[in-house]
């Protein structure tokens, strides 16, 4: 069952409990269609418009899972997801940014090749925009909000130092693709820290790459105020 936004929201940080369970579980595949559709209706933005088509092709092509990921699989597009909407929420979050948002928040790692992913800086965020683009390009009619799109995606590389940005659905982007692997504490983070260990079989100890983890973030530092915030309680 989908959290209720209106409610985390209002009561965030105290509230981010109620997702633990949600976020972390991994036993069944989540309803990612269903679960974007809810998020925007929850986000006053109408549900009929022509990109609907594309997201629900976008929903199965996240749930689709060729190369057997523990991480970066139908779960981690869900958490991205659910806790984007709730910030947009408590951003009072407005028009077709919140699109914008609940598409980039599902697809910023679409067709993740997992272990088999090489090496070379921007190579997933750059296969991750040709598949988006395939999908949903001939709806922006509108250049700049493609390359908007773009620029968001290539800037959730993790290794890239810290953005500057203006831009609220960025901001929230990359606040939350950190976020869900350390706003849950330690037990938690270690636990996702083991699944991407055994994604991409990584020869490092799972508390050790968590701990690499938090400083790599540090270093690339939070946008919102309640970001920080969820991270202290």
């Amino acid at each position: 069952m989908t959290p209720s936004l209106k409610y985390i929201a209002i009561r965030w940080p105290c509230s981010k409990h109620i997702l633990k369970k949600y976020v972390m579980s991994n036993y069944s595949k989540p309803d990612l269609f269903k679960l974007c559709t809810s998020c925007l209706k929850d986000l006053n933005f109408r549900v009929n418009h022509p990109l609907l088509r594309s997201l629900r092709d976008l929903s199965l092509m996240c749930n689709f899972n060729p190369t057997y990921n523990f991480y970066h699989d139908s779960h981690h597009f869900k958490s991205v997801v659910i806790i984007s909407s709730i910030f947009a929420k408590i951003l009072n979050l407005r028009g077709f940014d919140v699109l914008i948002l609940i598409i980039i928040a599902l697809t910023h790692d679409l067709n993740h090749r997992g272990r088999r992913n090489l090496k070379k800086p921007y190579h997933q965020e750059l296969a991750s925009i040709r598949s988006l683009n395939y999908k949903i390009f001939k709806y922006f009619l509108n250049h700049n909000t493609w390359k908007r799109i773009e620029r968001i995606i290539l800037n959730t590389y993790f290794l890239k130092s810290r953005v500057t940005s203006a831009d609220i659905v960025e901001k929230i982007i990359l606040d939350v693709d950190i976020l869900v692997s350390m706003m849950f504490g330690q037990e938690c983070g270690i636990l996702l820290s083991r699944r991407l260990k055994h994604e991409q079989k990584i020869e490092v100890n799972s508390k050790v790459l968590f701990k690499d983890f938090l400083n790599l973030s540090q270093e690339r530092g939070l946008h919102l105020d309640i970001s920080k915030m969820a991270c202290t309680i």
